[in-house]
């Protein structure tokens, strides 16, 4: 006699679950990808600073000013010029940003997100 055979499978219920996680991490993906693509802006920009040799022998306004100017041309409204800070180090200026974003998850959830980017300014 042949025993009958066991379904296998997800339950309606296991699907749901399923979905409902994957729901989750996408929603916490969408979310967080644009903070993390402007901490990369960010870091390039001051990258960007330190090895322009323009700037090496400028006042730290006008650092400060091509600091703005390339926050703007990348539209990255997270970050002002205002917090872009000095530091004396040998040889040259250390160029520091630092700075929280905070996003709205869902409800009252919220991510925050901080970074710190540095280079330095050599003279």
């Amino acid at each position: 006699m042949r025993m009958p055979h066991k379904q296998q499978g997800m339950t309606l219920i296991g699907w749901v679950i399923t979905l409902v996680i994957i729901g989750l991490v996408a929603l916490i993906a969408l979310r967080l990808v644009p903070v993390y693509m402007n901490s990369f802006t960010v870091g390039s920009i001051v990258d960007g600073l330190a090895t322009d040799a323009s700037l090496n022998s400028r006042d730290r306004g006008e650092v400060r000013r091509a600091f703005e100017k390339r926050l703007n041309i990348n539209d990255v409204s997270v970050v002002g010029a205002s917090m872009l800070q000095f530091e004396d180090v040998a040889g040259g200026v250390r160029l520091v940003v630092e700075y929280d974003h905070r996003v709205d998850l869902m409800g009252n959830l919220d991510a925050v997100a901080t970074f710190r980017k540095e280079a330095v300014l050599r003279n």
